[in-house]
């Protein structure tokens, strides 16, 4: 089972067509899709900074140019469009489309609007964006969403913002029962130092290729074990980024078990819970 655990609907990714052919292109059975931050036919070049920078963390940086020149209103309107696509070519996917609500805590009404949507369109997870979205884990808003996620039984994907925020995650990860997957090993260091306190239900995704170096994949294997490691690509924010992160995993030189977990039988047995 080979699954790219976090992609956005553009690119490779940008029609229910193109999505089919790129996995079977390259031998991969689903992906978890969610929208992009605006339509994005094309993939968005993005430079390969971790091969300069292997150790370093670079999505700090990165977090703080999103929130930048993000235009709040257009954004939300453009994730809000997003949402409905990926429901609509994911229920003709037989499958192979699996859907991940992007949500928006500071949203008014967000909890009942997804209410409302996981039941008709039944997504499989949601997915929160600190950088897109200036909420904190220290909050109403981010409990309430993760409440509902253990009632429905469905994981939580997040892209952390700052060190601020992972420690604080770290912090009421564990009050909850639903697996969380922490994007783009956003703050390993900082859950590595921390190790005691974090919890079996906390997951990392490997996603992008570009700013996430192949050190920093093998320290988190290291210390948290293949059992805890999700591939995704993040396309379309990067070229060929889907090949390049199947590929990442295939050269990595470990055992052909722990290959598969990480490929795809560790989302999928979370997916199953």
């Amino acid at each position: 089972m080979i699954i790219d655990g976090h992609a956005h609907l553009g690119g490779e990714y940008k029609d229910l067509p193109t999505i089919l052919s790129t996995l079977d292109n390259l031998g991969i059975d689903r992906v978890i899709l969610c929208p992009a931050d605006h339509v994005r036919n094309e993939s968005l070049p993005v430079p390969h900074l971790a091969s300069m920078f292997p150790d370093k963390e670079l999505n700090f940086v990165v977090n703080r140019l999103i929130r930048a020149y993000t235009p709040q209103l257009l954004h939300q309107k453009n994730i809000d469009d997003g949402n409905k696509k990926v429901f609509h070519i994911s229920r003709l996917s037989e499958g192979r489309i699996i859907q991940f609500f992007w949500a928006n805590p500071l949203k008014e009404g967000i909890v009942n609007e997804m209410e409302t949507k996981f039941e008709e369109w039944k997504f499989r997870g949601i997915k929160l964006h600190q950088a897109s979205h200036r909420f904190e884990v220290i909050s109403s808003q981010f409990r309430q969403i993760v409440e509902m996620a253990v009632l429905k039984d469905i994981p939580v994907f997040i892209h952390l913002y700052s060190k601020k925020e992972v420690l604080d995650f770290i912090s009421v990860s564990a009050e909850y029962k639903t697996p969380f997957i922490v994007g783009h090993l956003i703050g390993l260091e900082l859950f590595i130092q921390n190790k005691y306190k974090t919890g079996d239900n906390i997951f990392f995704d490997i996603s992008c290729p570009a700013l996430v170096s192949v050190d920093r994949i093998k320290k988190a294997i290291k210390e948290f074990g293949s059992g805890r490691i999700i591939m995704g690509s993040d396309a379309p924010y990067g070229k060929s980024n889907v090949k390049k992160i199947v590929s990442r995993i295939m050269s990595l030189g470990l055992p052909h078990n722990e290959c598969d977990m990480i490929l795809g039988n560790n989302l999928n047995s979370i997916l199953m819970t």
